[in-house]
């Protein structure tokens, strides 16, 4: 699987795990509100339910709360980078403003609009600039905000800001042959399924396909506008 934005969560937001989408194509509306970040990446990109923002130092006890979960690590591909630390995810977070400030990654927190709670992390890394292409990663955390059609949207938003602000072509992500609910998630965003990786991936005690999915701009502004 690509590599992600540091060493600590190399994997992480590559898969999108459990049960925890509904399956409804939604276009949704993104408001980017000026901010302190670099180019033009803002304090958020708001849709109906969740907002996009930069990742805090605040938001420490609540990433170390889920990220030594081992099913989440599972079900990302990174149990086998055994447990991290507080400094490990301090220095991820402070990694996530200098690639942002270097055009290197644009990696952002999933808050919920309601109570302004983290729920996970989404971002664009790997950023081909000549080619205008990127890979896509996403997370949710805990299993209570699974289900709930949060992470559509969070893709939504993301591919949004890909497409219409970083005036990207074309965005790739990796998923498991077993994460079933992730690959129909993908499919109703419009993503397509473009080659696999046979048995790459050695996960609780078995080995894995990586699945290999893109989606291209035109595809998706014509799905967003359905």
């Amino acid at each position: 699987m690509s590599s992600l934005w540091g060493t600590t969560h190399t994997p992480y937001g590559v898969y999108i795990s459990g049960a925890r989408f509904s399956f409804v194509v939604c276009v949704f509306n993104l408001y980017i509100m000026r901010g302190a970040t670099f180019f033009g990446v803002s304090d958020l990109i708001e849709g109906k339910r969740v907002r996009l923002r930069s990742f805090e130092l605040s938001d420490l006890d609540e990433i170390m709360r889920h990220w030594n979960n081992i099913e989440l690590r599972n079900l990302v591909g990174s149990a086998g980078r055994g447990p991290v630390c507080r400094n490990d995810e301090e220095e991820w977070i402070k990694s996530t403003w200098k690639q942002r400030q270097e055009r290197k990654a644009f990696t952002l927190a999933i808050e919920t609009i309601s109570d302004s709670k983290l729920i996970g992390g989404i971002g664009l890394f790997n950023i081909d600039w000549t080619s205008r292409s990127a890979m896509l990663g996403i997370s949710i955390y805990g299993p209570q905000s699974r289900g709930k059609g949060y992470g559509q949207e969070s893709i939504n938003l993301i591919l949004d800001f890909a497409f219409r602000i970083l005036n990207l072509n074309r965005v790739e992500l990796d998923t498991f042959d077993f994460n079933e609910r992730a690959q129909k998630c993908y499919l109703k965003v419009g993503f397509k399924e473009v080659g696999r990786r046979r048995r790459a991936r050695f996960i609780d005690g078995q080995y894995h396909d990586d699945i290999i999915m893109d989606i291209l701009k035109d595809e998706w502004l014509a799905k967003s506008e359905e």
